[in-house]
C-alpha cells in the first residue's frame, strides 16, 4: 500500500470515528429519532385536534371561509338535539357488541391456533386475511355476500332450510345493527387473536405439565392458568378496541350509510352529516370535541377501576 493510500485510509477512519462520536451524542440521537416522530404526530394529529377544538366555538360554514364566534352555542344545540343522544347510544351499542364478539371469538381462535395441528401456519395466514384487506374492500364484499336477492349467505340459509325467505341483512330495521357488528368483528377479531396468541406463547409449558400431573382437567388449567395470564392483555385489548370501534366510521357508512331509518347512525356518522349534509363544520367540530371528552373520561374511569397496568406482567 502506497503512502497516499495509507493516508487516505487513515483519514477515512478518522472521519468515520468522528461521525460515530457525533451521532452518539444524546442531543443528536434525539434529534434524528424523536424529533421527526414528534413532527409527524404534530402535523397529523395535534394540529387537526387543535383546529377542531377552536372551530367548535365558531360558526364555520362548509361553503364559506368566514369564522363567526358563537361561544358555547354549538355545544348547547348539540346537547339539546335528540339525534345526538340517539347516535351516542348507538355508538355504545355498536362498540360494546363489537368488542364483546371480537374478544370472545379472538380468544377462542387464539386458543385454537396455540395448539399443534397440521397446516397450522396456513390456517394462521388465512385467519389474518380479513385484517389486512382494506375496510372499504371488505365492506363491499360483505354487501355482496349479504345481498337480499343473490347473496351467498341467503343462498346457504335458504337451501339448508334455516330460513324460509331471503333476508335484507343491512336493510332490515332489526338486523342492520347486528349485521354491521358481525361484519366489523369479522375484520378485527384477528387483532385480538394476535395479541392473545402472543401472550399464550409466553406462558411456560412447564406450568401446564405440573398442573396435568397434579390431576387438573382442561377446564381447571384454563381457569387457573390461562385466564389469569390473559387478564391483563384482555384489559388492554378491551380498551383499545373499545375506543376504535366507538369511533368507527368507514364500515358502517359503506354498509348502511347510517340507515335504515337511522338505525345504524352512530356518533361519527352524525358528525359527518352535520359537517357535509348540514354544511356546519363548527357544529361538527363541537360533536367531535364532545366525543373526545367522553372517551377520555371513560378511559380515566376504566383505568381507575380496572388498573390494567397492574395486571400486565413482563416475564
Amino acid at each position: 500500500m502506497s503512502l497516499r493510500e495509507s493516508l487516505a485510509t487513515d483519514q477515512l477512519h478518522r472521519y468515520r470515528r468522528g461521525l460515530f462520536e457525533s451521532l452518539s451524542k444524546r442531543w443528536v440521537f434525539v434529534g434524528l429519532t424523536v424529533v421527526p416522530a414528534l413532527a409527524v404526530f404534530t402535523f397529523v394529529n395535534l394540529f387537526p385536534m387543535l383546529w377542531a377544538l377552536a372551530a367548535s366555538f365558531f360558526e364555520v360554514g362548509a361553503l364559506q371561509p368566514e369564522w363567526n364566534w358563537v361561544g358555547l352555542e354549538n355545544f348547547r344545540i348539540i346537547v339539546n338535539d335528540d339525534r345526538f343522544w340517539s347516535s351516542l347510544s348507538r355508538s355504545i351499542v355498536f362498540a360494546v357488541g363489537s368488542v364483546g364478539l371480537q374478544v370472545v371469538a379472538g380468544t377462542a381462535l387464539a386458543l385454537l391456533l396455540n395448539r399443534s395441528f397440521s397446516f397450522k401456519r396456513g390456517v394462521r395466514a388465512i385467519a389474518l386475511l380479513p385484517y389486512i384487506v382494506p375496510s372499504a374492500v371488505l365492506s363491499f364484499v360483505a354487501l355482496w355476500m349479504g345481498n337480499s336477492r343473490y347473496g351467498i349467505i341467503n343462498q346457504i340459509l335458504v337451501q339448508t332450510g334455516l330460513t324460509q325467505e331471503y333476508l335484507a341483512w343491512y336493510g332490515s330495521l332489526n338486523l342492520a345493527m347486528p349485521s354491521v357488528i358481525v361484519t366489523s368483528s369479522w375484520k378485527f377479531t384477528i387483532f385480538v387473536t394476535i395479541i392473545v396468541l402472543a401472550r399464550l406463547q409466553s406462558i411456560p409449558p412447564s406450568i401446564y405439565e405440573a398442573a396435568t400431573i397434579s390431576g387438573a382437567s382442561k377446564l381447571d388449567r384454563f381457569r387457573d392458568i390461562t385466564l389469569p395470564n390473559l387478564k391483563g392483555v384482555l384489559f388492554i385489548v378491551v380498551l383499545l378496541r373499545g375506543v376504535w370501534m366507538f369511533n368507527k366510521f368507514d364500515i358502517i357508512y359503506i354498509l348502511t350509510n347510517g340507515g335504515p331509518q337511522n338505525r345504524t347512525m352512530i356518533a361519527s356518522i352524525y358528525a359527518y352529516r352535520t359537517a357535509f349534509s348540514d354544511f356546519n363544520l363548527g357544529r361538527a367540530a363541537a360533536v367531535s370535541t364532545l366525543l373526545f371528552v367522553l372517551l377520555v373520561g371513560a378511559a380515566i374511569v376504566y383505568f381507575h377501576y380496572f388498573e390494567p397496568s397492574q395486571e400486565v406482567r413482563v416475564e
